[in-house]
């Protein structure tokens, strides 16, 4: 639902508060009032570097597909002054560990073509359609019994607790998949996958109190966190080379032939934080909210149980509803006119993804939560040019294995009370807890 907010101005707009995504969610008025008025929008605010919001699907897209104007090289993610700051003083920290300079990318992310696409190439065999249709039986394993302990769990809580006992769905079963699912590709050991969702929850919330330790600040946070992690790979690519290499993630970026050179130790490790932070991040936050917005439309959950077949159709709505990551940011590589706006050689566009999810253009009745919604080029995953998600595919699967197990589930299930958001987070969407219980006979 849009926000509704009758005072609402391009000069009062607000899109980089995370205080009100905290609060009120998404600022789905704001973007829409950006693409009705100004969808190429030169933003100043406190504590951000100014830069254009760019808030309409078709633009999106053209960023997306023109990398040679619109470069990855400089800033990726869209953060306060505050954060970039953090980031710097890190790069440095890294390249006194590593070797190199400051100002190498941190990670392939940060690479334009062709040096991106040589870097992808690395594991993209690993996230292909085939390989996802061969890991399909397993994810739907998985799933069930994922849905089958969350639900006994749910069972448990009604016949000893009582029907006020709620459930915390995003620990109790939305990140269970995703995390399962990188970490066994990644050849990572089941015993220590708890901890690996725990330390891509503080590196990517570490702006949260509740990420950090007592004490801490969002800096400290990341430092303890980062090191832990990079310790722990450092001790996964030993045991790698001590035991033998096999068909594992870690073990394909490790034999990797980059334009006749082997990757770097450092480039190892921000390679593989970079695979499995982002692929249980944003996948358990779809799974969140899709449970969310099937139970906000019952009428739609009543049609999806009726016709499982209506799965894919379903996922794909869902990933455009909930939109999990907001952002991503680009620096213009030459003067180029979007809509009448000359953006500038040097200047940052932010483009805005739930935004758009949400537009008129594309989208018919876009504030419509539809299961069969056709056609649906939504942009969960990007702009579909050079950086579009390497995860796709692996989300899809994993997206539509949980929700068909959820099915029998779901039309038991309430919502107790609104998902608590991660505080300070720009850039994905995070649900850190979404309370649930069952619904008494």
């Amino acid at each position: 639902m849009q926000n509704d907010n009758a005072k609402l101005t391009l000069e009062n707009l607000n899109i980089t508060d995370t205080k009100l995504y905290v609060k009120d969610g998404y600022p789905w008025a704001a973007w829409d009032l950006l693409r009705r008025e100004a969808p190429v929008f030169w933003y100043q605010r406190p504590q951000y570097e100014p830069f254009w919001a760019i808030t309409k699907h078709e633009d999106v897209g053209f960023i997306s597909r023109n990398p040679d104007i619109f470069s990855n090289t400089q800033l990726l993610r869209l953060a306060d002054t505050g954060s970039l700051k953090i980031g710097q003083r890190g790069r440095i920290r890294n390249a006194r560990r590593y070797g190199g300079s400051p100002d190498d990318p941190p990670d392939f992310i940060f690479m334009d073509p062709p040096e991106h696409r040589q870097h992808r190439s690395a594991v993209s065999r690993h996230f292909t359609p085939r390989t996802m249709r061969a890991l399909e039986g397993h994810f739907a394993q998985m799933s069930g019994d994922y849905v089958n302990k969350f639900a006994d769990i749910l069972v448990d809580n009604l016949t000893s607790k009582g029907a006020n006992e709620a459930v915390d769905v995003v620990h109790e079963l939305a990140a269970k998949l995703p995390v399962a699912a990188i970490c066994e590709m990644a050849g990572i050991p089941s015993e220590d996958w708890d901890q690996i969702f725990s330390w891509t929850e503080a590196l990517i919330g570490a702006a949260d109190p509740e990420f950090r330790l007592p004490g801490e600040s969002q800096e400290q946070t990341l430092r303890r966190s980062s090191g832990e992690w990079r310790r722990y790979n450092e001790k996964l690519v030993e045991q790698r080379l001590a035991e033998g290499l096999g068909g594992d993630l870690l073990s394909a970026l490790m034999q990797a032939d980059i334009g006749g050179e082997s990757l770097n130790p450092k480039e190892i490790s921000s390679y593989f934080t970079l695979l499995v932070a982002a692929g249980n991040e944003t996948t358990r936050n779809s799974i969140t909210g899709g449970i969310k917005a099937l139970l906000d439309h019952p009428e739609q959950l009543e049609h999806l149980i009726a016709n499982p077949d209506l799965v894919p159709s379903a996922v794909e709505e869902i990933l455009r509803w909930t939109s999990a990551v907001i952002q991503f940011q680009r620096t213009a590589m030459q003067d180029v006119e979007i809509r009448g706006q000359l953006i500038r050689k040097g200047e940052s566009v932010v483009m805005w993804y739930p935004s758009a999810n949400r537009d008129e253009d594309v989208f018919t009745d876009p504030y419509k939560f539809d299961i069969e919604r056709t056609p649906n080029d939504h942009f969960a995953f990007g702009g579909f040019g050079e950086h579009f998600c390497l995860g796709a595919h692996l989300a899809r699967w994993e997206l539509r294995s949980m929700f068909t197990a959820l099915l029998p589930v779901m039309s038991r299930l309430e919502l107790v009370s609104d998902p608590q958001y991660v505080q300070g987070s720009l850039h994905v969407g995070g649900i850190k807890r979404m309370m649930v219980r069952s619904k008494a006979a």
